[in-house]
């Protein structure tokens, strides 16, 4: 094996091999192949784990072609096909053998009811196919067929191989024996082993295995001479994605990632105990950067809120409340400003652990852009184009005046709930409970009218057609921010800067927030889980078998080579209970996220226990959402992320208006106007200006004298970047001397011949 792996490997000379490793550090010999020897050396390796499967196909379907067409017996825990089904025992190897093979199914596609057989096998085709013929060369199981069946079903998987060859060609970044976050390399796959009890299935993730699935599927691209999917309308461009096509014109119609029970079922022991930490990494492994950075996100926000705590405490056992608004206005513009930019620091040291803080985005379009056929300006390849100017009326001249007339709703609201409220007073007193009543009525609207507004902006940011998956993104969530924004807070500014009552304003954030939290937390963990059970028992009763009709295409199925799944597979069970789940993702919590916050600073001067309502809500929504995201939604698509993206301008931008709200409480406050009698109020209006400007100048004091990135992650990065260029200069040596030495002993030796 040495041997073998010396002729595939070549190595460094002695000396330089041991002054390398003395400038950098290795405690091990560095390899470092061309990009060609490290292609051939990974198709090598992986053509070898193929072989046995390629003969049993061969010799499936030439027993096909001896008429045996129904005396099939399959491997990888396959499915037994008639009765002749032990005629051909070379096929039925073991079962544990193939299914090892297999492995876990990290996605699965569900076809349409009215896809057509050539659509199907074509897409097959495409998925397991060579990648020199444009396939994925990942491996393909479908369930088998019963009574039950309404479509085919298919589950993706890959060879350990294949997962490390495109974890190579994404550049996922992983830990070294050094400690060293570095770009993956199959040819220095020894240099990731960095604790002794790992094996070759520890360096990728679960998440990661789920993203490169994800990325081969949609990594299949139609060719020059495919303009369209055979049996359909759909017409494709040279370079698009032919699973997005597939999806967008709704051939196929499921397209998820099911969840590993024994690995979610121990992190769900873990996690939704109240008196242990949350296990980040393991959320992080399992679900994504993107789920995990969010929780990791809510864990420290939550901690964060026991400083406000544990001062309001203080405000209401030790004065009055107006005589510590001065205080308190301070306080949270430093509070916010610290908290906010101490999380870009622990972000950015998740980022690096993970292995995104490297990581940009790439300018794909998304999955529903559409737009006329094109000749792209840079590229040259026929690709969709939507004129700009139609995204830009589409903005400003349909969202733009949707979102206004929204913001009219709110304003009519807020008025109409004060004239209820005075009508109310008018009939019963203004000491009787049904005060109450407007101010609770107006908050379930609120919590409610959130679930709209979250559609609403997806349904207008959808017609505006945006091109990459990361505009789509940050244009979303502006909406949400405004419509939000306006619906949750409007009521408050209205009560502080025009009726100019702390009492009535400290009463109505209370109750909005305590009535908003419950509301939310029984809609997002009741809702799902009453979906789930009538989704299942809608399926038992009305829906139809295809299973005639669906016969003679699995018998076409099975002469192209496509292995069935047991009939007693627990995949087939899961599948079964997981595809009517609801999709998961991180935009409701974060929102929710976000207008709590504000809740806390906006107004919380006047009001100092909304932190401690906050983070008593959050202590049982960490555990909430732990066990609602582990039995009640679909394992979510994980993404690779680097921070909390647009939501970190979102919260940033609410610790700006907050100096300006506190800075106008402490204006109006009387204790500050008693304090300025003799002040002119041109003079006192100037000194307030002054005071919000110098607020203003302290968060961006704050700002320069906290960096965003650790030191130790600063250290490590620029370590590894001298690594990378000392190693690839290495490399440049290396061939330059094989080169000298090959052209000078050549004309040495034509010398040596003359003489």
């Amino acid at each position: 094996m040495e041997d073998i792996r010396d002729k595939l490997i070549p190595r460094f000379a002695n000396d330089d091999e041991e002054e390398f490793n003395e400038e950098i550090g290795l405690i091990r010999k560095p390899t470092i192949p061309s990009i060609r020897q490290r292609n051939s050396q990974i198709h090598a390796l992986e053509n070898l784990d193929q072989i046995e499967e390629e003969e049993k196909l061969n010799e499936f379907r030439s027993s096909l072609k001896s008429g045996n067409k129904k005396g099939v017996t399959f491997g990888d825990g396959v499915r037994k096909r008639g009765a002749a089904a032990n005629r051909i025992p070379e096929l039925s190897s073991s079962n544990s053998e193939d299914f090892e093979r297999f492995g876990d199914s990290y996605m699965v596609l569900e076809f349409s009811e009215g896809t057509a057989t050539e659509t199907i096998q074509w897409i097959i085709e495409k998925i397991r196919g060579r990648k020199i013929d444009g396939g994925a060369e990942l491996m393909v199981r479908k369930e088998p067929l019963t009574k039950e069946t309404q479509t085919l079903i298919l589950h993706i998987s890959a060879t350990q191989m294949k997962f490390l060859e495109i974890a190579d060609d994404m550049g996922f970044m992983k830990r070294t024996k050094t400690g060293i976050i570095r770009n993956f390399n199959v040819a220095c796959l020894d240099d990731f082993f960095y604790d002794e009890n790992m094996t070759l299935e520890d360096i990728l993730t679960p998440a990661d295995r789920q993203i490169i699935i994800k990325h081969a599927l949609e990594n299949i691209r139609a060719s020059e001479n495919e303009h369209h999917i055979p049996g359909t309308k759909t017409q494709l461009y040279h370079g698009q994605s032919i699973i997005q096509a597939a999806q967008r014109y709704e051939i196929i119609t499921s397209f998820y990632s099911l969840h590993d029970k024994q690995k979610l079922r121990k992190l769900r022991h873990v996690w939704i105990k109240p008196t242990k930490q949350q296990p980040i990494d393991e959320i992080r492994d399992y679900f994504g950067e993107s789920v995990g950075m969010y929780f990791s996100f809510l864990g420290f926000y939550t901690y964060a809120l026991i400083v406000p705590t544990v001062l309001g405490l203080l405000q209401m056992l030790l004065s009055e409340e107006t005589e510590t608004v001065p205080f308190f206005c301070v306080f949270y513009v430093v509070w916010i400003k610290v908290f906010l930019e101490l999380w870009k620091r622990k972000s950015s040291a998740h980022a690096y652990r993970w292995g995104t803080i490297t990581m940009t985005n790439l300018d794909e379009p998304r999955v529903g852009y559409y737009g006329k056929l094109g000749r792209d300006p840079v590229t040259g390849k026929v690709t969709p184009q939507y004129p700009k100017w139609k995204t830009y009326v589409q903005m400003y001249c349909v969202t733009a005046p949707i979102i206004l007339f929204c913001i009219s709703i709110a304003g009519f609201v807020t008025i109409f709930q004060f004239y209820v409220e005075s009508y109310l007073a008018e009939m019963f007193g203004i000491d009787s409970y049904i005060m109450y009543v407007p101010s609770i009525v107006n908050a379930i609207y609120i919590a409610i009218s959130t679930i709209a507004y979250d559609r609403l902006a997806t349904y207008l940011t959808d017609k505006e057609n945006h091109r990459t998956q990361s505009q789509y993104e940050r244009h979303r969530v502006n909406k949400l921010i405004v419509l939000e924004f306006v619906n949750n807070f409007l009521c408050l500014f209205y009560i502080a800067f025009i009726l100019q009552d702390m009492k009535m304003l400290k009463t109505q954030l209370m109750m909005q927030l305590i009535v908003l939290q419950f509301v939310q937390n029984v809609l997002e963990n009741l809702l799902p889980y009453l979906k789930k059970k009538v989704a299942l028992i809608s399926n038992k009763l009305f829906v139809k078998s295809n299973y005639e009709r669906l016969q003679q295409a699995y018998e076409e199925y099975d002469q192209m080579g496509i292995l069935s799944l047991d009939d007693d597979d627990v995949r087939i069970v899961r599948h079964k209970k997981e595809c009517v789940m609801e999709e998961y993702n991180t935009y409701d919590d974060y929102l929710e996220l976000y207008i709590q916050f504000g809740y806390v600073v906006l107004f919380s001067s006047v009001a100092p226990m909304t932190a401690f309502w906050a983070i008593l809500n959050n202590v049982i929504e960490i555990r909430l959402d732990a066990y609602k995201l582990c039995s009640f939604f679909k394992r979510p698509f994980a993404r690779r992320t680097k921070n909390i993206g647009a939501w970190q301008l979102a919260f940033e931008t609410l610790a700006i208006i907050s100096i300006m709200t506190n800075c106008g409480i402490l204006y109006l406050s009387p204790q500050m106007r008693e304090m300025a009698t003799n002040v002119s109020s041109e003079a006192y209006t100037i000194t307030f200006l002054v005071i919000e400007h110098v607020l203003l100048g302290l968060t961006w004091f704050i700002y320069k004298a906290i960096p965003d990135t650790p030191l130790w992650v600063r250290v490590a990065l620029a370590k590894a970047d001298y690594e990378s260029r000392q190693a690839l200069k290495r490399e440049n040596a290396q061939r330059s001397r094989n080169l000298l030495f090959r052209r000078f002993r050549s004309v040495y030796d034509s010398h040596s011949m003359l003489t």
